[in-house]
């Protein structure tokens, strides 16, 4: 398992690197979205709101990206006012649902390497350069239905949170990275007593504390 700074540092190289549906450069633009995001005023409204529907404007599309994935990545952290499929849905027909879950993934990915760093009080830093190459634009063999909005692994997994990238391997093994190193330490999860700095039950807290506040459905 990686220690946390290298899982960041492995996971800012993956985003500047060709994914699963996305181009470097797109990936990398998804990061410069997501930040802008912060402090957009559209953005903010719609977060503000019970649905993001309820708010007038809408986003251009970029050099790197169409009008409909600029706006699930300037939305996907937006809480209530983004877990409802009358939002996803049209989104998810128009992209694809590869395109789609791997959007999400980089959102959610660069969004724990700029979190991280603002709560150490650490500057932001710089955009990696995209890497040339072309995505994989491969489709697992083993996802299917199980009731979400888009494919998911349907073989054994430790908790359904961990399969939700399954769709996109290349970009949910950033992901893993993160959540081991930061969260649920691999396979010592299953471990209710660990040699870490923070207990298990005090581990928990925080995590709970945290969704709390994200108002993630899981």
């Amino acid at each position: 398992m990686l220690d946390i700074d290298t899982a960041q540092h492995h996971a800012v190289d993956a985003i500047g690197r060709p994914g699963d549906w996305l181009t470097g450069a797109q990936r990398i633009d998804a990061w410069r979205q997501a930040r802008e995001s912060r402090t957009d005023p559209l953005d903010q409204a719609r977060r503000q709101a019970v649905t993001p529907n309820a708010v007038e404007g809408a986003h251009g599309p970029t050099e790197q990206l169409s009008a409909a994935a600029v706006d699930v990545v300037r939305q996907s952290p937006g809480g209530r006012a983004f877990v409802v499929t009358t939002w996803a849905q049209p989104r998810i027909d128009e992209l694809g649902e590869e395109t789609y879950t791997e959007l999400i993934g980089v959102t959610a990915i660069v969004h724990v390497v700029d979190r991280l760093d603002r709560a150490l009080g650490r500057p932001e830093r710089p955009l990696p350069d995209a890497r040339a190459g072309s995505p994989t634009r491969v489709r697992p063999d083993d996802v299917g239905d199980i009731g979400a909005w888009v494919s998911q692994s349907v073989g054994p997994t430790r908790a359904n949170v961990s399969r939700t990238l399954s769709l996109v391997p290349r970009t949910n093994d950033a992901w893993r990275g993160l959540v081991d190193s930061h969260y649920s330490r691999g396979a010592e999860f299953v471990n209710l007593r660990w040699e870490f700095p923070l207990s298990r039950p005090q581990t928990e807290l925080v995590a709970t504390r945290t969704t709390t506040l994200s108002q993630c459905f899981y």
